[in-house]
């Protein structure tokens, strides 16, 4: 007998009879013919007369149950796991690992990769199931009423050629701080991978034939996914948005190449257990396993996405032992095996894919038709949404593509409609019950096409943010075109309850007296801010952060445009590390004013920010507060993300900022 070719179906692999061939030994990441999704884009399916069917491995059904739910609780509760978008990198092993599994069992049972055929595959797997959610999520947009999602249109030429990541990356959309995140956003994974899909069969079969061995192809691959993950380090600037960074294909690829040298390591020891480094001791494998899992889960539970560590190698020692884990559960009897082949979460491993994709619209529509005091009741509504539509799009759309392909589909879809306007048309018996979903299937597209051409190039808050840095750009900073001495004044004594004492040199402060760094906050409320306070040095910007003020009050001093009386509306974007405030004082010496605005924004580490900044103030005579954080929940002007102020928002922000100066 010789060994029976593979073919990849998706990251499924059927195993096909060749007489004269030994068959290959069954592996748990060999999936079946009707089996179900292995990654987020990447669900396996079935091909119609394929047999046998070989061994698989359900626990990976449940492990990417796990890795679905994580980036879902993150989106609805991010306070609860802030670590959960590491369920992202969790899916690109898995994709790297079956993918790379799939091609390589292909080239040693003596076959050529079959781009063609695995193209094929990929694109009955992926791009059905995206389109109902583009279409399906796009037509509900229109319950948005005037505020629809913006730039509709660009999103969707990002989501149908699969460069979302990249169209994210050149518009500057920061996925961490975004006061009002792209509809689709969520796609720029799906991107990565299919880029990966694209490029990934070409480099390793190159890589297979030039290095000829196993041991050196794993060190290449070792070496490129070190590459990756250092590049993400290196590039990484503290305090600066790292969203380039985390959308780019290569700077955030080592998953998947991490994934594909665990399937290169299997590959090369097929006597082996796929982790053999462990003991073979029962008990001593278990602890193995046991340690691994729990690792990832607390990763997903305490690795934040504003943390250094994430970027500087955290994400990379998640995908490592997320590797270790995959492989660990080819093993048998484990405990973490048992947990993970539970049915709950094979049944959401195999709708991931579906769950993904529609779980962010629905949540960011929600944000928008719901009031911000009922957000539980919203995130739960949009959970009860999510899980009905990914299974609707599991029966009604994925499986059928995956059996059948698309042209059966197809014609049976076409055959299903034709039979529901028979009834109509002759009058047969039950004919109403057919006018739901036939208008239904009338209306959808008309919705969808009206909200496409309807959306705006921006929303209405974007807009203002843009109109507010046209504005800073065209300030003429006198005193940045003509230096300004430093002050001289003695500092001026307070107790810090809110309300600043007359200055030492006996005058009210000015708008010609402060230098004031914020973040998109300040950045909306900058036009009220210049009429209230003529000649103010606004420096704001989206994403800004309190860990960035040293270095930037540090510069303008330097280049002598420090003034007086220095305002610190930051916070909205993440918590103030230990020691800030204090290198901030020492930066503005003794004889400047600090003013910092309290934080108004249902984020985790908002209370954290306001309870230092009310210490600071009782601590520090010439440290004050503008209590923005007691006075925006009494107004009822701000965008649908209840942080940023409208007109009437910023005109009350503007004041309470010049009645603050009028006293110190």
């Amino acid at each position: 007998m010789q060994s029976q070719p593979v073919d990849c179906v998706t990251t499924s692999c059927v195993v096909r009879d060749v007489p004269g061939r030994e068959p290959l030994p069954a592996s748990g990441n060999i999936e079946a013919v009707n089996s179900t999704p292995i990654s987020i884009t990447d669900p396996a399916a079935g091909v119609a007369g394929s047999s046998p069917t070989p061994a698989r491995n359900p626990a990976l059904d449940g492990l990417r149950g796990i890795a679905v739910l994580a980036v879902i609780a993150y989106h609805l509760w991010p306070q609860v796991l802030p670590g959960g978008f590491l369920g992202v990198d969790l899916f690109f092993v898995l994709s790297g690992y079956l993918i790379t599994g799939g091609l390589l069992r292909r080239l040693d049972a003596g076959l050529s990769v079959g781009l063609r055929g695995f193209w094929i595959r990929r694109a009955r797997r992926l791009i059905p199931a995206m389109l109902l959610m583009l279409v399906g999520a796009t037509a509900l947009a229109i319950l948005a009423g005037g505020e629809l999602p913006a730039n509709l249109r660009a999103q969707w030429l990002g989501a149908l050629s699969y460069t979302s990541n990249w169209l994210q990356i050149a518009s500057g959309n920061s996925y961490f701080a975004s006061a009002e995140p792209p509809y689709f956003q969520h796609l720029w994974s799906l991107a990565i991978e299919e880029q990966f899909y694209l490029l990934w069969p070409v480099v390793l079969v190159l890589l297979v034939v030039v290095l000829r061995t196993r041991t050196k192809l794993l060190a290449a691959v070792a070496m490129l996914g070190v590459a990756a993950a250092a590049s993400m380090a290196w590039a990484f600037v503290p305090g600066q948005d790292a969203s380039p960074l985390y959308f780019g294909t290569w700077t955030h690829g080592f998953g998947l190449l991490i994934g594909s040298g665990a399937a290169i390591y299997t590959s090369f020891r097929p006597s082996a257990l796929a982790f053999g480094l462990l003991p073979r001791v029962r008990r001593s494998g278990d602890l193995a396993v046991g340690v691994l899992f729990a690792a990832i889960l607390m990763a997903m539970f305490l690795l934040p996405d504003t943390s250094s560590v994430a970027y500087r190698g955290g994400m990379a020692l998640f995908c490592v032992a997320s590797a270790g884990l995959i492989l660990s559960l080819e093993r048998r009897h484990t405990l973490v095996r048992a947990l993970l082949n539970q049915q709950h979460l094979r049944w959401m491993g195999n709708r991931s894919y579906g769950l993904y994709l529609w779980h962010w619209p629905l949540l960011v529509l929600a944000g928008v038709l719901f009031p911000p005091q009922a957000a539980t009741a919203a995130n739960l509504c949009v959970l009860a949404a999510t899980f009905l539509a990914a299974a609707a799009s599991w029966h009604l759309v994925e499986q059928p593509i995956m059996r059948d392909g698309f042209k059966v589909s197809l014609s049976a879809w076409r055959s299903n409609v034709a039979g529901r306007f028979e009834p109509l048309v002759s009058g047969a018996p039950g004919r109403y019950s057919q006018i739901v979903p036939l208008t239904a299937l009338l209306l959808i597209p008309l919705c969808t096409i009206t909200v496409l051409v309807a959306s705006p190039r921006q929303s209405s808050l974007q807009q203002q943010l843009t109109e507010a840095q046209e504005m800073l750009g065209e300030q003429v900073d006198t005193l940045g075109i003509a230096a300004a001495p430093e002050p001289q004044t003695a500092p001026v004594t307070g107790k810090g309850t809110g309300k600043t004492t007359g200055s030492a040199k006996g005058k009210h402060a000015t708008g010609g007296d402060v230098t004031a760094l914020g973040d998109s906050v300040m950045l909306a409320s900058t036009r009220e801010l210049l009429k209230e306070l003529p000649g103010i040095s606004i420096h704001a910007a989206v994403g800004a952060q309190m860990r960035e003020a040293p270095e930037k009050l540090e510069r303008l001093r330097y280049e002598n445009r420090l003034r007086r009386v220095v305002v610190l509306g930051l916070g909205t974007n993440g918590d103030l590390p230990a020691g800030t405030l204090e290198k901030v004082r020492d930066v503005i010496g003794p004889d400047r004013e600090l003013l910092l605005v309290t934080v108004h924004a249902p984020r985790a580490w908002s209370d954290s920010v306001n309870e230092k900044y009310r210490s600071a103030a009782a601590k520090y005579p010439n440290v004050h507060l503008v209590d923005w954080a007691s006075l925006a929940p009494e107004l009822d002007d701000f965008a649908r993300d209840r942080v940023h102020p409208g007109p009437q928002g910023t005109q009350e922000y503007a004041r309470l900022m010049s009645s603050a100066l009028r006293n110190s």
